[in-house]
This record gives C-alpha cells, sequence and structure tokens, in this order.
C-alpha cells in the first residue's frame, strides 16, 4: 500500500519566518565581503599578515551563495507543504516567471551594456547571437550563475513537492536523498568523466536546497530540535568554517593539501550549520534585540536587489576610484570603502525603487466609486 501525507483538515495561514530576513541579511552582507576583499587576496604579498586576513574573511564569508539556495528549499518546502496541487503549480511557475527569470533577462543585458561601458568606453553595440550565447550559463556577468542555479531548482521543485505529498517515507528522507544525489554526481564528477559548468548546476548544491526543504517541511519541530541542539551545533559551525579557511590558508603557504573531497564536505556542511546557526540566532535577536533584528530585517527584505546590482558598483569602484600604493592603511581603506559603497549605494538604490513602486501601485490602483 501506498503510504500518503494525509491533506490538512483546514488550510491555515502560515505565520511569516521573519528571522529568514535576518539569515539574508547576513548573507548578503557575506556576499559583499567576498567580492570586496576578493581583489586584496590577490594582491598583496602572499605571506603579509594583511593578505592572510583578507583571505581569511573572504573564505570565512563563503557560506553565502549555498545559505542563499538552503534558505530558498526551506521558503519553498515551509509555504507549500499543505497547499501543493496543479493550480498552485501553475501559480508556481507563473510567479517565478515574474520574479526571477525576468529580472535575469533584464539584468543579463544590463551588465552586457554595462560592462562594455565600464571597461572600453567605445560606442555600444548590441549583437542578439552573443548576448543570447551568454544566457545559458550566466555569462554576462560572474553573479547572475545564482539566478541559474535558482531557476534550475523552480524547474525541479514541483516534482520534488508532489513526491513529499504523495510518499511519507520521501518527505521525511527528503535531506538524505538530496545528500546522496550531490555525492553520486561528484563522484561522477571526479572519478567518471568531467561535467562542464558545475558550478553552475543545481546538483552541485542538491544537498543543500533537499536540506532546507526538509526544515521547511518540519519547521517548528525543527525549530525545537535546535533549541536543545545548540549547544553543539553553533560551536560545530564555527570549528567547520575555521577548519575550511585554515586549511585554505595553509594550502596557500604550501604546508598541507587536501584531497578535494575534503574541500567539498567542509564547504556544503559550514554552510548547512552556519544556517541553523544564524536561524537561531535571527530568533534570538527577535526576542531581545528588536532594534537591530529590524535594522536586518529591512536589509534581508532587499538582499535580492542588493545582489542584482552591488557588482556594477563595485566594478565602478575598482576602476574609476584610485587605489592607493604603497600605504596599506590607505589600502584598508580602499577596500573598505569599496565594501561600504558596494553595500550602501545598491541599498538606498533598491529602497528608493520600492518606495517609488509602491507609491505608483497606490496611484494606479482603481478607486472605489463614490455613492
Amino acid at each position: 500500500m501506498t503510504e500518503t501525507v494525509p491533506p490538512p483538515a483546514k488550510k491555515k495561514s502560515l505565520p511569516k519566518l521573519h528571522e529568514l530576513d535576518i539569515v539574508r541579511a547576513i548573507a548578503i552582507l557575506a556576499v559583499v565581503a567576498i567580492h570586496a576583499t576578493s581583489e586584496a587576496t590577490v594582491e598583496l604579498p602572499v605571506g603579509s599578515t594583511a593578505q592572510a586576513v583578507y583571505l581569511a574573511v573572504n573564505k570565512l564569508c563563503n557560506f553565502a551563495v549555498p545559505v542563499f539556495i538552503l534558505l530558498s528549499g526551506v521558503v519553498l518546502f515551509y509555504r507549500y507543504s499543505n497547499d501543493w496541487g496543479a493550480k498552485q503549480g501553475v501559480t508556481f511557475y507563473l510567479r517565478r516567471v515574474k520574479q526571477v527569470v525576468i529580472p535575469y533577462l533584464v539584468w543579463s543585458l544590463f551588465y552586457y551594456l554595462y560592462n562594455q561601458w565600464i571597461f572600453s568606453r567605445n560606442t555600444l553595440h548590441f549583437d542578439w547571437r552573443a548576448f543570447l550565447d551568454l544566457l545559458p550559463w550566466a555569462d554576462a556577468s560572474y553573479h547572475l550563475y545564482f539566478m541559474t542555479i535558482i531557476v534550475q531548482f523552480y524547474l525541479l521543485f514541483p516534482l520534488l513537492m508532489t513526491l513529499c505529498r504523495k510518499w511519507a517515507w520521501f518527505r521525511r528522507s527528503l535531506f538524505l536523498f538530496g545528500l546522496l544525489v550531490q555525492a553520486a554526481f561528484y563522484c561522477y564528477n571526479r572519478y567518471v568523466s568531467p561535467v562542464e559548468h558545475v558550478p553552475s548546476l543545481a546538483v552541485t548544491y542538491f544537498a543543500v536546497f533537499a536540506v532546507g526543504g526538509q526544515i521547511g517541511l518540519y519547521y517548528q519541530p525543527f525549530i525545537e530540535w535546535l533549541r536543545k541542539h545548540i549547544s553543539w551545533v553553533l560551536p560545530l559551525s564555527l570549528i567547520i568554517g575555521a577548519s575550511f579557511a585554515g586549511s585554505i590558508l595553509m594550502e596557500q603557504y604550501k604546508l598541507v593539501r587536501l584531497n578535494g573531497v575534503w574541500y567539498e564536505v567542509m564547504f556544503h556542511s559550514y554552510a548547512i550549520f552556519v544556517a541553523m546557526s544564524f536561524i537561531w540566532f535571527g530568533r534570538g535577536l527577535l526576542n531581545k534585540w528588536k532594534s537591530a533584528a529590524q535594522w536586518l530585517i529591512r536589509l534581508g527584505a532587499v538582499s535580492f536587489g542588493i545582489y542584482l546590482v552591488h557588482p556594477a558598483v563595485l566594478t565602478y569602484w575598482h576602476t574609476r576610484v584610485e587605489r592607493a600604493t604603497g600605504d596599506i592603511l590607505l589600502y584598508h581603506a580602499y577596500t573598505l570603502g569599496g565594501f561600504a559603497a558596494t553595500l550602501f549605494v545598491p541599498w538606498i538604490l533598491v529602497a528608493a525603487y520600492g518606495k517609488f513602486m509602491s507609491l505608483w501601485r497606490k496611484k494606479t490602483k482603481p478607486q472605489p466609486a463614490k455613492a
């Protein structure tokens, strides 16, 4: 007999998980930090204290992309865990086309033209064939690969959600299924036949997405489990993160070189455990320090917009602002200035755009006829 997940007796509106916006805020800060420190990790002399610090910060922030993917899994499976069917599937795809596919096309076009302007200052040109060739693997800009991964997960989600609704054992074992799929793909790519575009494939992050999905399916039980086990979850996330960054530093100094599988394990497990730690931190912040929580919630709410805009600002900073040479303090100021500009300029622009659109919708909304 097929074991199925029974439908809920009555559909209830799910409470918004504000702590996830706090996690998004931390993740977007990490994204900006990775990109703002990337040049310093290669420009400064290897062996210098400054270069080691920048490299450590850069690698400690590497949780950013997989944490965003995990959050996508949490939100999708939480939202549709007890409300899924053919109608919801159609609505799901229409909404994702509007929220992700269209912005991806628009911003790919923007960066296709912007990079021509910023690097050459020559007359802009547009080649349809060249532009379309950039789209499959997000080659218009280095950060857009994340959107191709998310689109792939959106294509897979209806199947995964349907299986979770159909079979209770699959619902309970989603994270294990994701782990097996990702491990199988890693082994095939490493030991059988190399696959192209691995960083841009959803299967590269399948375990992380599945863990997020498992959390979303059982969010309240997960919170109870996290409350009981945070005493080891938090230290473990710090240990794995320090091990990941430390191993890369030691490899730089030719002190050690680990097998690639260990970097893979540390990279993804670090993101999973640090995401759980951030969820716990966000819930605590909401209860004990509400002003800071609200600040982070506002940042998290505009994180997608900052993600889209920030490379344009950082590229402008690196190509148009003269960097200091020969003075390490001025170099630090230049790097920190780039981080600040890359965070706050997009934040202001996205917030202003949101305010404008809110006023526009209110202005264009049909008014009720007067009696």
